[in-house]
């Protein structure tokens, strides 16, 4: 006989949030957006299941990308001196203290939420691979170090044949926070529109490293620990002549 295959709508997700914007439209040579949102979401048969028959919900929780936390501000400042601005409109200072901007992004977020995996088939049934939990995984903050992010030992490897226990989303990865900054001088003096801009963009401004997640695999060597990171300062020259 041929095989019959069923395919049904078994999972679902829920998403919570608040979302806070605060605006200033420039306004005296200042100018910013800042955004806030603090949301949940929590979601089933997105990941499959482990055991879908008997208890679908074991692997219901924080669906993979729900980061709890994340601010971002971006602000322009114009200092009020040169030309078009309140102060020192003429005048040989109008081009040592003139057309001076400033401008960046902030963005302040916390780590994705990280699901135990086991290093070995422990059921041999095809189903998704995870630990059984014996104690809190989650480290205090004044605890985590690199090489070790959260706590290994809370997690053991079930007996031949059975499933692990252990639900998703356990504990958080590492956070992010970044400074992206531009300063920009303009040049005027080549006709009623026509200025020329200098700029130094900086990404990544005080270097802080941007850590991965740590391995979440119980049962390998490097379980816990953090092996790499991204995020060296980068900056940029650029010069622009509008007319």
């Amino acid at each position: 006989g041929q095989n019959v295959a069923v395919r049904s709508f078994i999972g679902s997700s829920i998403y919570h949030s608040l979302q806070v914007k605060v605006e200033r439209r420039f306004s005296r040579g200042i100018g910013f957006l800042a955004a806030y949102t603090w949301q949940k979401t929590i979601a089933t048969g997105d990941l499959g299941y482990r055991d879908p028959l008997n208890n679908r919900d074991l692997d219901r929780g924080i669906e993979t990308n729900s980061v709890p936390q994340r601010f971002t501000a971006a602000y322009t400042y114009e200092l009020p001196f040169g030309v078009g601005r309140r102060w020192l409109t003429s005048g040989p200072l109008t081009y040592v203290l003139g057309g001076w901007g400033l401008n960046g992004i902030t963005t302040i977020q916390s780590g994705n939420p990280l699901t135990p995996a086991l290093s070995f088939n422990s059921c041999v049934c095809g189903a998704i691979n995870r630990p059984n939990l014996v104690g809190d995984p989650a480290l205090d903050r004044s605890e985590r170090t690199l090489l070790r992010f959260f706590n290994p030992d809370a997690f053991s490897a079930p007996a031949l044949y059975t499933i692990g226990n252990a639900g998703r989303s356990l504990f958080y990865g590492p956070g992010l926070l970044n400074f992206d900054l531009a300063i920009s001088k303009r040049f005027y003096g080549f006709g009623e529109r026509r200025n020329l801009e200098f700029r130094s963009e900086m990404y990544n401004v005080t270097n802080t490293p941007r850590f991965s997640d740590p391995n979440t695999t119980i049962g390998a060597a490097n379980a816990g620990r953090i092996t790499s990171a991204s995020g060296v300062r980068q900056v940029q020259l650029a010069l622009k002549f509008y007319w």
